[in-house]
C-alpha cells in the first residue's frame, strides 16, 4: 500500500510512504521491480531498520523498519524523500552496541545537515537517555517538540542550526528491543501535517497520549477519545499492521474542520503490540 505525497503537501520531506504486509515471512504483493520494493525484503529479511541512499530520479533516500507482533514481523514500513534544494529533514537509526547498555547510530540520512550529522555519529545514549534511548527504556513512540529548547533532546544545538523542530521516536522490538527509529522534521517542510501517538485503553477504544501539529488546522487536544470501532487508530488495529490510508470518512472520523481548513488527505498508521495485545498506534497524517 502506497502513498505518493506530492498530492497531499507540497513542500512535504517525504515523497512516499508505503506499508507492506508480511504474511509467511513473505512481503505480500512485493515482487522487488522497485528499489524501495526491494529495500522492504531486504529489511524483512534483517529483522532491524535500515537507511539506504537511492538511485531513483524521485528518491535520494529511504527508511525501511519493521513491525513486530510477538517475535513476527507483520509489516515493513518504507518511507522516502527526495529532499528537494536541499530541504531539512533526518532519517535515523540507533542500534545497540556494546556490552553495556547504549545506542549508536547505525544508519542516517542528513542531507545537507552535515554539522548534526557529525555530532551524531560520534555520541551514544544510554538506554533512558535522549531520545534514542527513552524510546529503547519505554518500548513506546516519543515525541519531542522545539528541539532547540527541549531538555529531553540532547542535540539541541544542532537541531537548532538545521531548523529541525520536531522529532519522533519509533520503536523496533518483538520481544526484545532491536532499534529506535528517528524521523527528525524541520519547520521550513514538516515530514507530516500531523505526529500522533494513541494509547490503547482496556475498553478497546483510544485516547491521545501526545501530539505535534506543523499544521495547527487539524490539531487534536490531548485526552481526545476514539472509539473501538472507527477512525485511524482502529484501522491499524483492524488491519493486524501498518497500513496507510486516503479514505475520507476514517480520516474525518472523531474530527471537525473549519469550512475554509484543508482536510487530511492520507495517513500512516503503525500499531504496536505487547504479546497479542496492541498498546498504541503512531500516525502520521497528510
Amino acid at each position: 500500500m502506497c502513498l505518493t505525497l506530492p498530492r497531499q503537501l507540497s513542500n512535504a520531506f517525504l515523497c512516499d510512504v508505503r506499508t507492506y504486509d508480511v504474511h509467511d515471512n513473505r512481503c505480500v504483493d512485493n515482487e522487488g521491480e522497485s528499489e524501495l520494493d526491494r529495500l522492504a525484503i531486504e529489511c524483512l529479511q534483517s529483522g532491524t531498520a535500515r537507511v539506504v541512499t537511492l538511485q531513483q530520479e524521485n528518491a535520494v533516500a529511504a527508511l525501511a523498519f519493521p513491525v513486530f507482533r510477538n517475535e513476527t514481523i507483520v509489516s515493513i514500513v518504507v518511507l522516502a524523500t527526495t529532499a528537494v534544494d536541499q530541504t531539512p529533514g533526518v532519517f535515523e537509526v540507533w542500534s545497540p552496541v556494546g556490552i553495556y547498555e547504549e545506542v549508536a547510530l547505525s544508519s542516517g540520512y542528513y542531507g545537507h545537515l552535515a554539522r548534526f550529522q557529525n555530532v551524531s555519529s560520534f555520541i551514544r545514549f544510554e538506554k533512558g537517555s535522549g531520545l534514542p534511548g527513552q524510546v529503547w527504556n519505554s518500548l513506546r513512540s516519543i515525541i519531542h517538540n522545539d528541539l532547540a529548547n527541549h531538555s529531553g533532546f540532547l542535540r539541541a544545538a544542532g537541531a537548532s542550526a538545521g531548523t529541525l523542530e520536531t522529532a519522533i521516536g519509533i520503536p523496533v522490538a518483538g520481544e526484545n528491543y532491536v532499534a529506535s527509529v528517528l524521523l527528525i522534521s524541520s519547520n521550513v517542510a514538516p515530514m507530516a501535517r500531523g505526529f500522533e501517538i494513541w494509547r490503547a485503553d482496556a475498553d478497546g477504544g483510544y485516547t491521545l497520549e501526545s501530539a505535534s501539529y506543523p499544521d495547527p488546522q487539524i490539531e487534536l487536544a490531548i485526552g481526545t477519545s476514539m472509539p473501538a470501532n472507527s477512525g485511524i487508530p482502529a484501522l491499524a488495529d483492524e488491519h493486524n499492521g501498518a497500513t496507510v490510508t486516503e479514505n475520507p470518512t476514517i480520516l474525518r472520523s472523531g474530527r471537525q474542520f473549519d469550512e475554509d481548513a484543508t482536510p487530511i488527505q492520507g495517513c500512516l498508521a503503525i500499531p504496536f503490540y505487547e504479546s497479542d495485545a496492541i498498546t498504541s498506534v503512531t500516525v502520521l497524517l497528510f
